[in-house]
């Protein structure tokens, strides 16, 4: 082969060994807070950043038909704009990282957001999606704003969502909470068990309504340092948000499926009564 030919095979050797990750962005603070943060907690480790911005095909305003170029369609009208920005977000954090071992790619979608991720998640084969809060405030989505709200239920991809202006401090301690409701192949804690590898930090098991270890001995082999809390009879939102401000922890991870403890608080009708809001970054395992 020659010079050119090794260059591209290493570089394809290089993508398929990296870890990718999807960073949604409508180029708030909020989601530039959670690239950053996305940035520093995989500081020295092969990533391929993809930065993802959706359109709806509802949000077409007067402004945008006004100002539409006569050569080219409001959908283009729109489009190019966004992709100019998602070219200057990639290029300024290509050039803020280029000592580190990231790669980094853009992609515009006029679509439903959930779908726009979905497709992008198996086309990519994405590893985590990382993304911010949006600060909606009504009670219905008052955990994490609506979209990621949405993600968290429709897409079937590990998430991090990185509360509003929560800025990345080190890792030290990740808080991880089960109920006895909560079976899972141990596949599904991949996520959970790299960064807790990658940082060499600890695994804080909180078990709701029971003294019984939940996790199975092949599990807790990938784990060097776990160690367990239990609690009963106290609400949920509760004791979680107790553990939060008593622990010092990092990352808060829990696990979702179909009709689980936390999908019913996420979706369910009392949805105005929760008074848990994470105050750390929360992984959600799938």
């Amino acid at each position: 082969m020659n010079q050119t030919q090794i260059h591209i095979y290493l570089r394809l050797v290089n993508l398929f060994s990296m870890k990718r990750i999807l960073l949604p962005t409508d180029f708030s603070e909020n989601s530039i807070n959670a690239i950053d943060y996305a940035m520093s907690l995989f500081e020295n480790q092969s990533c391929d950043f993809i930065f993802l911005n959706v359109q709806k095909p509802s949000e077409y305003i007067t402004d945008d038909i006004y100002t539409a170029s006569p050569d080219y369609s409001i959908y283009e009208a729109i489009a190019n704009d966004n992709k100019k920005k998602l070219k200057d977000l990639k290029e300024g954090y290509a050039k803020k990282y280029e000592s580190q071992p990231f790669y980094f790619e853009e992609q515009f979608d006029f679509d439903n957001f959930t779908d726009a991720i979905q497709q992008l998640v198996a086309a990519k084969n994405i590893e985590l999606i990382i993304m911010g809060t949006n600060g909606a405030t009504n009670a219905s989505e008052v955990l994490f704003g609506s979209n990621t709200l949405q993600v968290i239920r429709q897409v079937r991809c590990p998430i991090l969502a990185i509360p509003k202006g929560f800025q990345f401090k080190g890792l030290s301690s990740i808080l991880f909470t089960l109920r006895e409701q909560d079976h899972f192949h141990p596949n599904a804690l991949a996520p959970l068990g790299e960064l807790v590898r990658d940082h060499n930090v600890s695994l804080e098991v909180l078990q709701l309504d029971t003294h019984n270890k939940l996790l199975p001995n092949k599990v807790l082999e990938k784990f060097s340092m776990v160690n367990y809390h239990s609690i009963t009879g106290v609400p949920s939102p509760e004791a979680i948000s107790s553990y939060e401000q008593l622990l010092p922890i990092d990352i808060h991870a829990i696990f979702i499926r179909p009709k689980s403890f936390f999908e019913r608080i996420f979706s369910g009708s009392d949805t105005s009564k929760i008074t848990y809001q994470s105050r750390v970054p929360l992984l959600v395992l799938k």
